[in-house]
């Protein structure tokens, strides 16, 4: 998963398609009964390992250095640290002139910030995913109980032949409030995107954590 931020990208999200399986879907998780994290790192590690941050990694700082102490609250003081608050990092935009404050050697801070720049608003190529905290957990994670908010296409549960009520019946049963986006065929994966964004900040703000 990652915190607050909707970062996950397919490989071919560029793609146009009219399978509506293949468009994003969203779940807002609430942490506070999940126990600590398997893991904590300040990016994207899927990306990073596919290649998609390019040359500005530095080839001799390796993935296991960027990793965080296993905890949400050493990722809330990475973003204190690198963004200065909760709406920086959920826009990507890191504290102006960080890079000046650290030392030459601290190959690892550097090289996360050149990475995470590629997140900042105006990068010639945003992605979300180069500043997006990864959390993930060494179990399976049930919806009933943790998922706050489900997010997705409008057309998974009606379209204009009916409802699909046995969908519907089944978030219900969940307790799983729901927001749909306004789903339309042969557009790219990537295209609502920015729609998931604005429904999560939406929903971070009206409860004060942006």
């Amino acid at each position: 998963m990652f915190l607050a931020r909707p970062a996950y990208r397919l490989r071919n999200c560029t793609a146009k398609s009219d399978q509506i399986n293949r468009f994003p879907c969203a779940f807002v998780i609430r942490p506070d009964k999940l126990g600590a994290p398997f893991h904590v790192y300040p990016f994207d590690t899927g990306a990073g390992v596919s290649g998609c941050y390019g040359d500005t990694v530095d080839p001799h700082v390796y993935l296991e250095d960027y990793e965080l102490e296993p905890s949400l609250s050493a990722a809330q003081r990475h973003i204190a640290w690198a963004f200065g608050g909760n709406r920086q990092y959920f826009e990507g935009d890191l504290i102006p002139g960080l890079a000046r404050r650290l030392h030459a050697w601290q190959s690892v801070g550097l090289g996360w910030l050149t990475i995470a720049g590629l997140a900042a608003t105006g990068s010639n190529r945003p992605d979300k995913r180069a500043s997006a905290m990864e959390v993930s957990y060494s179990k399976h994670l049930p919806l009933k109980g943790h998922a706050r908010l489900a997010i997705f296409p409008q057309q998974l549960v009606e379209d204009d032949r009916g409802r699909n009520s046995a969908f519907i019946d089944d978030l219900t049963k969940h307790d799983l409030p729901w927001q749909m986006y306004d789903w339309r065929p042969n557009e790219a994966l990537d295209f609502f995107m920015d729609e998931v964004t604005r429904i999560v900040r939406r929903t971070l703000q009206d409860v004060g954590q942006l």
